[in-house]
């Protein structure tokens, strides 16, 4: 048992560091562009496109938690129906 909960562990730091990396990497990538065309071309594009970054980042971190969790609940849901079927299978062995 204390293996499987050391996966978990592990499992769980690797789901929180690809979370954090699909919030950041939009944000950063459309605050890198915002500057680099400000600089280049003399606009005022790094605080619009800062909010697209934010906005791109929540979507696709809310997405991806969304499609963890639902694939842990059908796994726990399968486990469960498992179980169920063996104990009942073991109830009709015994009658």
């Amino acid at each position: 048992m204390g293996a499987h909960n050391d996966m978990s562990g592990y499992r769980n730091i690797v789901l929180i560091t690809q979370l954090s990396l699909y919030v950041m990497v939009p944000v950063f990538l459309c605050l890198g562009l915002g500057i680099w065309l400000d600089a280049r071309f003399g606009w005022s594009t790094t605080l619009p496109l800062l909010i697209v970054g934010i906005v791109a980042g929540a979507r696709t971190g809310y997405v991806e938690a969304k499609r963890i969790i639902d694939a842990e609940d059908a796994r726990r849901k399968k486990r469960q129906q498992e179980e169920i079927e063996s104990k009942v299978k073991r109830h009709d062995g015994e009658a």
